[in-house]
């Protein structure tokens, strides 16, 4: 073997060993951008997850809310409904009072 041939295999070997390297490299940056697709895959799909169970919440605690302003309307129409019945049934004594009133004033 001579030197001239002992040099061309070491020229080979360096081109294959940065052959190498450089498919690693390669490798590793398509990895590491799988790895930061996935990443972001998961942060949005947890993200939506927890818009979607904050909505749920948001909703029944609405319809909770909603349940209760309607007993306290209707709670409120039935004690207006009283005071209007009573108001009514008091409105003739309360004109004849007055009527009465006014007739001993004069």
């Amino acid at each position: 073997m001579t030197r001239a041939d002992t040099l061309l295999q070491i020229k080979d070997a360096e081109a294959k060993a940065a052959q190498i390297i450089k498919d690693a490299q390669e490798k590793q940056r398509a990895i590491v951008a799988n790895a930061r697709r996935d990443a972001i895959k998961r942060i949005q799909d947890a993200e939506a997850k927890m818009r979607e169970d904050h909505e749920k919440a948001l909703a029944t605690e609405r319809a909770k809310i909603g349940a209760i302003k309607a007993e306290l309307i209707n709670k409120g129409k039935e004690e207006a409904g009283k005071v209007k019945a009573h108001s009514a049934s008091r409105t003739s004594a309360v004109c004849q009072y007055l009527k009465e009133s006014f007739d001993r004033s004069l």
